[in-house]
């Protein structure tokens, strides 16, 4: 299969270059695959996917409205994708092991307080992320206007034992450059650039599951006891997973519900609603078939939480 077969078959049709993953199922890819996380407005990702046609280039971006401005300069490019997403947290949802020869990022937030570690490049989670997806001899490359992030990166990921630091160059000659590298440079200001390559075999466990999830409650679900669940709240995994219900939204007949539910899995949000249906003498609850939420730990626990709730007499 070539790369335009591979990369069009999730493409939504107004804006072929976005795609949406399917929860427990990883994107796919072709022998050449390279991903850029963070791209802003794109300049940079449009430019080097039309530069390199031979390769796959996905974009991740949380940022919707970047992400629309990206598609909207990359139309009519066959080998490139994009994913609204937080990469942080899903890198190794959306890639299986070793199949990205490159990722990339440009200027990152450095997170310079403490309590914003764990959103850093050398948060372990988001390292190890990294080794996993990439091919043994595969690179990261970051480029940064913030001299102690880049070495701080420098020193963290060459420690990893599956990275390896490779080159640290200031003020790197690029063929492409985005619009704040240009105007860094205009004022006589300095890049770093820092690359890694995968040095050996790395795995790290995957957090969301496929399929559906439905749990049976053998009892009648009424609107009352749907109204006490709005504002209720949970945590689990050591406080790194919270969810939330809010509204209730009924379906004319009235026995039919859709409720409305935040989750977060360390400061990844999801917003969806939980579809709660009768289901011979009982109910069933389930995701919302028009949801696109992914069954990460907090969605799973909300599930659960809400038919507990509800199974209460």
């Amino acid at each position: 299969m070539d790369i335009l077969a591979l990369a069009t078959t999730q493409a939504r049709p107004q804006y072929k270059v976005i795609i949406t993953p399917e929860s427990g199922k990883f994107l796919p890819v072709s022998t050449k695959t390279e991903l850029e996380i963070g791209f802003g407005n794109g300049e940079f990702t449009v430019q080097y996917a039309m530069n390199n046609p031979e390769i796959l280039l996905y974009g991740v971006e949380i940022s919707q409205a970047c992400v629309l401005r990206c598609a909207r300069r990359a139309y009519g490019l066959d080998n490139l994708r994009l994913v609204n997403t937080d990469a942080r947290y899903m890198l190794r949802e959306l890639f299986p092991d070793e199949s990205l020869q490159k990722i990339m990022m440009h200027f990152p937030c450095p997170w310079s307080k403490n309590a914003d570690a764990h959103k850093r490049v050398t948060a372990k989670d988001f390292a190890d992320g990294l080794a996993a997806v990439l091919k043994v001899s595969g690179t990261f490359v970051m480029v940064t206007d913030d001299e102690p992030y880049a070495r701080e990166v420098w020193d963290v990921l060459g420690q990893h034992e599956a990275l390896a630091a490779e080159d640290f160059t200031v003020n790197p000659k690029r063929e492409i450059t985005t619009k704040y590298e240009r105007k860094w440079l205009a004022e006589g200001r300095s890049i770093y650039r820092v690359t890694f390559r995968k040095s050996g075999a790395f795995t790290a466990e995957r957090r969301v599951t496929g399929g559906d999830m439905h749990i049976r409650i053998p009892r009648e679900v009424t609107a009352a006891d749907m109204a006490g669940l709005r504002n209720t709240e949970g945590r689990g995994g050591w406080g790194k997973s919270f969810w939330k219900f809010g509204r209730t939204f009924s379906e004319a007949d009235g026995d039919t519900y859709l409720l409305e539910t935040l989750t977060s899995d360390d400061e990844y949000e999801q917003k969806f609603y939980i579809h709660v249906a009768p289901k011979d003498d009982g109910y069933l609850l389930r995701l919302d078939k028009t949801t696109l939420a992914f069954l990460t730990p907090a969605v799973r626990s909300a599930l659960s939480d809400a038919a507990e709730r509800l199974s209460r007499p």
